[in-house]
């Protein structure tokens, strides 16, 4: 089985078309990199894709691991692992990242995480990916470099 499937996707923005029939199918372990001028569709591919809603899905369907998401809100899509990271990520004093990861896995599994539990389980898996502890105390992309927030969006995704 596919874990995302398009088919016959059309799209417009302000009543404007932009996807003409898109049709791609990626398979569970393959990689696809989407490439093209500006303004061939990238862009509104990824926002289809996340249910933006500026962004009209016209036609066509959005199969992800076998069900069809086209009605699914963004936080839905998101919870099922479609959603876009910034390119450049917002600084946000006063929240640490521990207590951004921590709210972040409550809002996808629904559950609460209470907090020494979350901390002890965290700390756990930064020194099994050999990051510092001490990471999850400074304030989310506060002072960060580059690849510092880097690091973050794979930290994100490890939880």
């Amino acid at each position: 089985m596919s874990l995302l499937e398009l088919k016959n996707v059309k799209s417009e923005v302000e009543g404007k078309e932009i996807l003409k029939g898109l049709n791609l199918t990626i398979n569970k372990g393959e990689v696809h990199v989407i490439m093209g001028p500006n303004g061939a569709g990238k862009s509104t591919l990824a926002s289809i894709l996340v249910g933006h809603p500026k962004h009209e899905l016209v036609d066509g369907e959005i199969i992800l691991d076998g069900e069809n998401i086209n009605e699914d809100a963004v936080d839905e899509r998101a919870k099922k692992g479609i959603f876009l990271s910034f390119q450049y990520p917002e600084e946000i004093p006063g929240l640490t990242v521990e207590d951004f990861l921590r709210t972040a896995k409550e809002a996808v599994t629904g559950e609460k995480q209470y907090l020494m539990q979350f901390h002890n389980e965290l700390v756990e898996k930064m020194e099994k990916l050999h990051i510092n502890p001490e990471y999850a105390d400074r304030h989310l992309n506060v002072g960060f470099s580059g690849g510092e927030k880097k690091k973050m969006k794979f930290y994100r995704w490890q939880f």
